[in-house]
């Protein structure tokens, strides 16, 4: 083992991770300090204290020490906006005594990490944004309690212009994001634009606003409203129910586009298809493509605040030029099929996706795919399907990894990566897999598949089986929680995970990210519209990914661990060192926490 101690970020949390070589005998966990520019250091605060604590007040590390190999700095963008110093360094200090008197060890020196700064900003002529989606916290639930607004989380969020705390909370750099790389074009160029949905009011101003610089396919986004004529009717499950109608949540959206002159197509897709796609190119005053946005954010008030979501740019002419080709694809099959919905995805449009393209982006390699990709729609037979080309490549991406697999998805239907890396895992038994879904059909895949067995057909209220490595989300729904705390909302809508990323081996010099608006899976590569990259080599997007995914990870386990074992001793600090670090180590020295020893592998990586 490595003495290391070494701090990743993206463009919303820092990750700081430490190993002393051995097992911290006599430490009963750890206080953090963040350094600034001028060396002023603070305690990071921790989120536990130790069982009988009567209003701690001051929670700092200091006094309740992190009993963890890693931590989050979830306050730096916080820090760095009140401050304007974006470049932090963290003090890890082994502490040792007892609940209200601790002091640094003697026997285990300091460590301290290498400057780190909190940007999107990930090299390689690359940038990635993520949102704070999550509204499964305490603070989202005390902040409505507080305000005692009734209304919808979506329709709080929703309120534009003016000033919405919840919105720019929530939506975190996101925003700003999108609405910059529409500015490129505000003056000169062209943004050439695929959307999913449209109904944020503040990104169809900006998109209205560059008028006939604008060329945008839409696909329609089907919503259901209450039928003008009323009337009921019994439903599937015998219930009376109101009559409603179909309609496309983006018919306003639509019309503002045409009446601001852009080059508007509208692409209403069939029922079982999606035109799901969410990517800009910008289009330099030459027509030479320069740069792409693209990931898995909708242009909506949910896609911005309400899931968990993740946003590419790339200012590369060669990926640009493809994405651009592809929205041509996108806009001569609409053209092509008239009003006829039936006759979208045709056989040339398949055609061409069905040809990825592998890229050099600034030194890095980049494959690049786009779907539907197969010769046909899927049929209703499932059995032995052929494999999509994309997929086929995400599996071999999967098959690669040496140390670890990370991922979130939204309902990737199956199979899926939820299968996929489950046989990686029985292959290399060692792997490091941490996963967060929205839907439990894609955790159940994982678990049936690790055991070799078939999924039962559903129970009705009888939840899913799960192994812990991939799970899916659940809130604090006021029935076991933690003593003080309120119950939390855990969507706004159907998504709570939106993002379909995943990492592979996020400290290796081969480690790959794959992002994009594909739920990686086979339904997508069949039957929607959908933008697929998987990036090699660029380490720090990939750890950029990782700190989004973890936090994500860790945020939810904490919920599901806590709800099933509702006794609430791991919601405190344990006060015996041998106790706190029983659960990492194995003896004296051999880690024993499979968490532990994904850090510690990565504090050797760094450390070379």
């Amino acid at each position: 083992m490595n003495k290391n101690a070494f701090a990743f970020s993206n463009n919303d949390v820092i990750t700081i991770a430490w190993s002393f070589g051995e097992k911290p005998v006599g430490c009963v966990g750890f206080a953090i300090y963040r350094i600034d520019n001028k060396d002023k250091e603070e305690a990071l605060p921790n989120k536990a204290v130790f069982r009988n604590t009567i209003d701690p007040g001051d929670k700092s590390s200091e006094k309740f020490p992190i009993q963890k190999f890693y931590w989050k700095d979830v306050y730096a963008r916080l820090e760095a906006e009140r401050t304007g110093n974006r470049t932090f360094t963290y003090k890890i200090v082994p502490m040792e005594g007892v609940p209200g008197n601790f002091k640094p060890m003697t026997t285990f020196d300091a460590l301290l990490t290498a400057p780190v700064t909190i940007s999107p900003d990930v090299g390689n002529k690359m940038k990635a944004y993520f949102n704070r989606g999550i509204i499964s916290t305490q603070r989202v639930a005390n902040y409505l309690k507080k305000t005692h607004d009734s209304r919808k989380l979506g329709d709080i969020v929703a309120e534009y212009p003016g000033a919405n705390e919840l919105r720019d909370s929530l939506s975190g750099d996101m925003i700003e994001a999108l609405t910059e790389f529409l500015g490129r074009a505000k003056v000169s160029g062209k943004i050439y634009a695929g959307l999913y949905e449209l109904h944020d009011k503040q990104l169809v101003e900006g998109l209205c606003g560059l008028g006939s610089r604008l060329s945008v396919v839409l696909s329609n986004s089907v919503a259901k409203e209450p039928d003008p004529a009323g009337g009921t009717h019994v439903n599937r499950k015998g219930k009376t129910v109101d009559n409603t109608l179909t309609v496309d949540a983006n018919d306003a959206a639509r019309q503002s586009l045409i009446a601001s002159h852009a080059d508007h197509y509208a692409r209403v897709m069939p029922n079982g298809h999606i035109g799901h796609n969410k990517f800009l190119v910008y289009e330099d005053d030459h027509g030479v493509a320069r740069a792409v946005l693209f990931g898995s954010t909708n242009w909506t008030p949910t896609g911005l605040c309400t899931q968990t979501n993740n946003t590419m740019v790339i200012d590369d002419q060669g990926l640009a030029e493809r994405y651009r080709a592809y929205w041509n694809q996108l806009k001569d099959d609409t053209i092509a099929a008239g009003h006829k919905k039936t006759d979208l995805q045709g056989s040339v449009f398949r055609d061409w996706n069905s040809r990825g393209e592998t890229l050099t982006i600034d030194g890095l390699k980049a494959q690049s795919w786009f779907s539907p990709n197969t010769p046909k729609a899927r049929s209703s037979q499932h059995t032995n399907e052929a494999r999509p080309v994309d997929m086929a490549s995400v599996i071999e991406a999967i098959k690669s990894a040496e140390q670890a697999i990370l991922f979130l998805a939204f309902y990737p239907g199956s199979p899926s990566i939820a299968n996929w890396v489950a046989d990686a895992v029985k292959v290399k038994k060692d792997l490091f897999v941490r996963g967060m879904v929205t839907n439990d059909s894609a955790s159940e895949s994982f678990y049936y598949e690790l055991v070799d067995e078939v999924p039962p057909k559903r129970v009705k209220g009888q939840s899913a089986k799960e192994d812990s490595r991939v799970e899916a989300a659940e809130a604090f729904d006021g029935t076991v929680m933690p003593e003080g705390w309120i119950k939390e909302i855990l969507s706004a809508g159907f998504a709570i995970i939106h993002d379909k990323v995943m990492v592979i081996d996020p400290f290796s010099k081969n480690c790959k990210v794959i992002t994009g608006s594909h739920n990686l899976g086979h339904k997508a590569s069949y039957d929607n519209d959908e933008n697929l990259v998987i990036i090699e080599g660029n380490r720090k997007l990939a750890l950029a990914y990782t700190t989004h995914v973890l936090d994500i990870y860790d945020h939810f386990n904490y919920r599901i661990y806590y709800k099933k074992h509702g006794n609430g001793s791991n919601a405190f600090l344990e006060p015996d060192s041998e106790k706190f670090l029983q659960r990492y180590f194995k003896g004296t020295a051999e880690p024993l926490s499979a968490e532990l020893r994904f850090w510690m592998n990565g504090a050797l990586q760094m450390a070379k």
